[in-house]
């Protein structure tokens, strides 16, 4: 036995049983060189063998820095009640905590904490949260293949004991406070009182006799709680780390523990004639510091806790991917909301800083909408300059000119575009912002699909079928035949059709189209394979020889972004090709045909009425219409290349009156 001259402020009481291997390390973490911010005279350790055999070697406790007393049970009663109270008896302090299982790590400002907490209130009651060492629920994890030799293991893995705040790196929470510091706990394995609280209460009842104590340790933190005035004051960052030992309650077997479980409950109904309810103690007092290692946890814990059936920490209605407390009500205004919604996508994305530059924008037209204030509140800190790091600023201009466009600003989109593109120049969405602005409306799938279901051809052919999107806007009882080298289907079809995996020049060279057309024109084609000017008016040259007078050939791609994008050989992602001289080319030589495109977005659509199957211009002159558009320089063309493309809005009644004249549609 080791004592101290002084009267230490505080006393912890420690019951061991038969924890040879688990009890040096709790003492350990008790000691003086461990514990943190107390001086040595400030508290004692009581040490309660509670009959182990074989005994607690009393050179461990003599050997380790401090003031430590150890008192030894024999014989010793199953249950651990009677040893808390004989350390309680003994203790000296002001503030007495209890370690009722032995095999528990502390902390390093466990009893520092303690103290502090105990000091707030009269009748504060200190608890410190409990965990496993290891990576599951113990029980699971010993099922699993955890051992005292991988745990050893794992703590050696953290250099334990130099840095004790470590053990949260290798630490799952027990399950009696499955929410850690949120919701409220079971029990605590580290439970600090009054000296005058612990004598009211009469220490631990000695009726939970059996072996582990059953409820005892639950119950009389249930009653502290329950004594007039008693705050709770829960430790943040400090615990106690259960180890393996073979323990009643964390050891025991999976499969019966429940009906063990249940034994304890008709225990503590008979001995308090009432049914055993946890303590629900509302608005605890949190004290202490937030080690790194122990973060993780807390954050996870407040946003995605276990479902108890109680409240959760941050309110049922919590959206963990908004940071919102409450239901997100819409804004009345249309646009505004779809601002908000934009807001909300990047914040979920994880770019702040473009959702607070979109809820700064939103807060301008709308200042009193509460729901680009409260994102502000979150995502405002990640943008505390006008513009965020390079890193992300391609980015950020995009979804600027996203917003801009929601407001019907089509000047400060566009500007926002082109500053997003000189970031990345090959940033796609961008582009796409851009042919959006200089052609709104709707898109060239639109297009294709009302175009099928005003025409409903009895053939159709599409060359160019890459993931099948705009081969299954064909629907029944249309034939569809798409033509591609290398075609990958991504879903359904929705009519019969026939799929070539060759090039168009071996599709015609080997007439396949004559099965399918049996001697009748073709009624409709779409015209996008390589985007190459040669190769599109060779395709054209083809499909001509099998329409008639009332088919429809429709060409993409020909309204191209910019010179660098319409070069035949791709060299951006976002890609036209030199197709719009194919356009030029068809307008030059056959004047008989009717030519419009459309201004569709992304690249446009050209579509070709008056076809003659007879005309033999296109082939006869194929080479040097080639030679003739090939050197066909774009820039000299780009400030008329509308005119000469034979643009027309992106709009229905436009189109629709083409097809009427033509007596293509009534």
């Amino acid at each position: 036995m080791k004592g101290s001259a002084c009267k230490p402020r505080l006393s912890v009481v420690v019951v061991a049983y038969n924890m040879a291997r688990e009890a040096p390390r709790t003492l350990r973490s008790l000691a003086a060189d461990y514990q943190r911010h107390i001086e040595a005279t400030d508290y004692e350790v009581i040490v309660v063998d509670n009959g182990s055999m074989p005994a607690l070697d009393p050179a461990i406790v003599e050997a380790l820095p401090g003031n430590f007393h150890l008192l030894r049970i024999d014989p010793a009663l199953p249950s651990p009640a009677q040893a808390v109270n004989r350390g309680l008896a003994l203790a000296q302090g002001d503030v007495i905590g209890v370690m009722i299982d032995g095999a528990r790590i502390a902390t390093p400002g466990l009893l520092h904490f303690a103290l502090g907490g105990a000091a707030l209130y009269p009748h504060a009651v200190v608890a410190s949260v409990g965990w496993f060492v290891g990576f599951d629920v113990q029980k699971f994890a010993i099922e699993g293949g955890h051992t005292k030799q991988r745990e050893d293991a794992l703590l050696a893995s953290i250099d334990w004991p130099a840095d004790g705040y470590r053990l949260f790196e290798i630490g799952t929470l027990d399950g009696s406070w499955v929410n850690g510091w949120f919701q409220p706990i079971a029990e605590s394995n580290g439970l600090f009182l009054r000296r005058e609280m612990w004598d009211t209460l009469g220490g631990f009842d000695e009726r939970f006799d059996v072996p582990g104590g059953g409820l005892v340790n639950l119950d009389v933190y249930r009653r502290a709680l329950e004594l007039p005035d008693a705050e709770l004051v829960v430790l943040l960052g400090e615990g106690t780390f259960h180890q393996m030992h073979g323990g009643t309650a964390t050891n025991s077997e999976i499969d019966g523990f429940e009906e063990t479980v249940q034994a304890w409950v008709k225990q503590y109904e008979a001995i308090h004639g009432k049914p055993w309810t946890f303590a629900t103690p509302e608005n605890p007092t949190y004290l202490g510091t937030l080690p790194s290692a122990a973060l993780a946890h807390f954050a996870r814990l407040a946003i995605d806790p276990v479902p108890s059936g109680r409240r959760a920490p941050l309110g049922d209605s919590f959206d963990r991917d908004l940071w919102s407390l409450a239901p997100i009500a819409c804004p009345d205004d249309a646009r505004i909301a779809r601002l908000i919604n934009l807001a909300h996508a990047e914040f979920r994305a994880g770019r702040k800083e473009a959702a607070a530059a979109i809820a700064r924008i939103a807060r301008q037209h709308a200042p009193d909408e509460l729901e680009s204030q409260r994102l502000l509140a979150h995502a405002g800190p990640w943008l505390r300059v006008r513009l965020p790091p390079k890193s992300h600023r391609a980015e950020f201009h995009l979804v600027l000119g996203h917003a801009y466009r929601i407001l019907d600003d089509a000047d400060r989109a566009a500007a926002e575009y082109r500053e997003a593109l000189q970031f990345d120049d090959d940033l796609v969405r961008a582009c796409l912002g851009l042919v959006e602005l200089r052609m709104p409306g709707d898109g060239y799938f639109t297009w294709l699909d009302r175009l099928h279901a005003v025409l409903n051809p009895e053939t159709y052919l599409e060359i160019g079928i890459f993931h099948g999107e705009s081969l299954a806007l064909a629907r029944s009882p249309t034939c569809a035949i798409g033509v591609d080298p290398a075609p990958a289907i991504q879903g359904p079809l929705r009519t019969t059709t026939h799929i070539f995996c060759e090039t168009s020049d071996a599709f015609f060279a080997n007439r396949r189209l004559d099965t399918f057309l049996a001697g009748k024109p073709l009624a409709l084609a779409f015209i996008d394979g390589l985007h190459e000017f040669s190769q599109s008016l060779q395709d054209f040259i083809n499909i001509e020889r099998c329409c008639g007078p009332q088919s429809v050939v429709l060409i993409h791609d020909t309204i191209p972004f910019d010179e660098i994008t319409q070069r035949p050989h791709r060299q951006r992602k976002f890609y036209t090709g030199d197709v719009w001289k194919t356009v030029l080319c068809l307008r030059h030589y056959r004047p008989d045909l009717e030519i419009f495109t459309i201004a569709t977005p992304p690249t446009g659509l050209t579509v070709v009425l008056g076809v003659d199957p007879n005309s033999c211009l296109l082939s006869d002159n194929y080479s040097d219409a080639v030679a003739m558009f090939n050197g066909l320089d774009y820039t000299s063309v780009e400030s008329d290349l509308d005119s000469r493309l034979g643009v027309i809005g992106n709009d229905w009644a436009l189109v629709k009156a083409r097809l009427k004249s033509r007596g293509i549609i009534s």
